[in-house]
C-alpha cells in the first residue's frame, strides 16, 4: 500500500508540497480496520493514517524532550549544579594535551 494525499487536519496556514512516499505492508484484516477507520471518521484512507501519524509523533516526540524529576531528585540536582565543581586531574590532563587534529 502506498500513501501519498493531504492532510485532513490544519497542520499550518502554509501549503506544503507533499512529494515523500511511504511504502507500508500490511495484512488485509489491518487495511479493512484502516479503511472502516477512515470512512467512519469521512476521510481518506492516506488523510486518516497521516493524521494518526502525524497525532502520535508529536506525542512520541514531546514526551522525549521532557525530563521528569521527583522534587526530591529536583532538589538534588539545583545542589550538585550549585556545589563547587570537583578536581578532575584526568580531565585536566587531557584538556591540556594537544589533539589529534592538526591545527591549522
Amino acid at each position: 500500500m502506498y500513501v501519498l494525499g493531504k492532510y485532513h487536519i490544519a497542520m499550518s496556514p502554509v501549503e506544503h508540497k507533499r512529494e515523500g512516499r511511504i511504502n507500508l505492508r500490511v495484512d488485509p484484516d489491518q487495511v479493512a480496520r484502516l479503511r472502516a477507520a477512515a470512512e467512519a471518521n469521512g476521510e481518506s484512507l492516506t488523510g486518516f493514517l497521516l493524521a494518526a501519524g502525524a497525532e502520535r509523533a508529536q506525542a512520541v516526540l514531546e514526551r522525549t524532550s521532557r525530563i521528569a524529576l521527583s522534587a526530591t531528585a529536583f532538589e538534588q540536582f539545583i545542589a550538585a549544579l550549585d556545589a563547587k565543581p570537583e578536581p578532575m586531574p584526568t580531565l585536566r590532563r587531557y584538556a591540556s594535551e594537544p589533539g589529534p587534529i592538526p591545527s591549522r
